[in-house]
């Protein structure tokens, strides 16, 4: 794609000291997959548990439809020596960018403290840092973190009309963007870990009858976002055959929302246990 040459992000690189750069590398972590899961977490655990269930589809929805554009266009990322901060596989579009603008999006209509007016400048505000993190660490350019931006916020946009906040809408946009993945990418461990995903969150969610009403308390949601996370994290860090990948993959949203119905069968349990 003419006009992607390093420019601003090489000129980033020579200006900002390294503690700024460093800062930046903490920022964008605001944009990074486990934040996005973390947060559609915390919000089915002690929100609205449709919305919640909802925000796990767009989420899944935006990291598919990430992985199908990469795929697509193939385009490099900017030469490794710029980098101050890990990144791997193609630069356009920005996944951060794409993740972050759906996500604090999606919280900026779903939250309810505050005007919506400062919720949008709050979300707005996030997704700027952490477009601009991209480039600060140098490892996209500057159409790349635009382009994600206007993606997000066309896909999430055009995701609310054609759903209407239905979480089983939302995990079909989802697997439709995810075979679209496979088909740009073939089988690899990206898009087999997104096949997992988007598995394991449709086919829970439509087997859930009764929905949890209770929200998860604290230590429960600690502990169940630690172990999740070191699933994750072990799906998608560590070097496994495809197979390890897809049911590692799998248990993350597959956890998500059993936990809260878990807690429940737990307390269940403990109020009918003779004292």
């Amino acid at each position: 794609m003419p006009g992607r040459g390093v420019g601003v992000t090489a000129s980033l690189e020579r200006l900002l000291s390294p503690w700024v750069r460093e800062l930046f590398a903490l920022l964008t972590q605001l944009g990074d997959a486990w934040f996005l899961f973390s947060a559609v977490a915390l919000v089915y655990w002690f929100g609205n548990r449709r919305r919640g269930a909802f925000a796990l589809s767009a989420v899944l929805g935006a990291l598919a439809l990430t992985l199908a554009l990469k795929g697509l266009f193939a385009l490099p990322r900017p030469p490794t020596e710029l980098y101050a901060g890990h990144a791997s596989g193609y630069g356009f579009p920005s996944g951060h960018a794409i993740g972050a603008t759906v996500l604090w999006g999606l919280l900026a209509l779903v939250l309810e403290r505050g005007s919506h007016r400062w919720r949008a400048i709050g979300a707005g505000t996030v997704v700027a840092v952490v477009a601009t993190s991209r480039l600060v660490i140098g490892v996209h350019y500057v159409v790349d973190v635009v382009v994600g931006v206007a993606v997000g916020l066309a896909y999430l946009a055009a995701l609310l009309y054609v759903t209407e906040w239905s979480p089983t809408r939302g995990f079909v946009v989802a697997a439709g963007l995810t075979l679209a993945a496979v088909v740009t990418n073939g089988l690899t461990h990206d898009s087999v870990a997104m096949v997992a995903g988007i598995t394991g969150a449709g086919a829970t969610w439509s087997a859930l009858d009764a929905r949890p009403g209770e929200s998860v308390h604290l230590p429960a949601a600690a502990v169940g976002l630690a172990a999740l996370g070191a699933v994750g994290y072990a799906g998608n860090r560590l070097t496994l055959p495809l197979a390890g990948v897809f049911v590692l993959n799998l248990v993350v949203p597959v956890g998500i929302l059993l936990l809260p119905l878990a807690v429940e069968r737990a307390k269940s349990v403990r109020s009918a246990s003779p004292t």
